[in-house]
């Protein structure tokens, strides 16, 4: 299947379950799913909208909770609990622990600045230096300037 609107469309219409996942980092996530795509699903059918913390990426999705985590629109359940690995407090904690502790070491043992210079997986990861955004995404979505990262260090 090709990404793009008829496809998706087309999927959607016909699919019982439909998890968006939509993550562009620093910004808001692409609103994939209309209306009128969820207007048109099997009454019954669930949307899990996984993006929902970076403003989802469903045009029905509204953050929920874990304690009122369902709202229907067009007969159509919708999921969109903010802080889903939430539910989960203990697991979540030692997957975030296991993914990023070899960054934190390697901060450690390199000092942040050599890390940047040495990593441009950290380097893509600075956001500000010195009151300068360097993350290009923010910078568009809050409306500012940017400044390329590697100029600053």
């Amino acid at each position: 299947m090709f990404s793009n609107s008829a496809a998706i469309e087309e999927q959607v219409t016909k699919a019982d379950l439909v998890i968006g996942a939509v993550l562009l980092a620093g910004a808001a996530a692409p609103k994939l799913v209309t209306r009128d795509m969820i207007t048109n699903m099997v009454p019954g059918s669930v949307v899990a909208d996984v993006a929902i913390d970076q403003g989802g990426c469903f045009e029905t999705s509204k953050a929920t909770t874990h304690s009122d985590p369902t709202y229907i629109i067009d007969d159509v359940v919708h999921y969109c609990v903010a802080n889903m690995p939430g539910a989960v407090p203990r697991t979540s904690s030692y997957a975030l622990n296991n993914a990023t502790l070899p960054y934190a070491l390697r901060l450690a043992n390199h000092g942040w600045k050599a890390a940047l210079k040495k990593d441009s997986g950290f380097l893509n990861g600075l956001n500000v230096h010195k009151g300068e955004i360097t993350c290009e995404a923010v910078s568009v979505a809050h409306g500012m300037n940017f400044s390329a990262p590697e100029k600053l260090l």
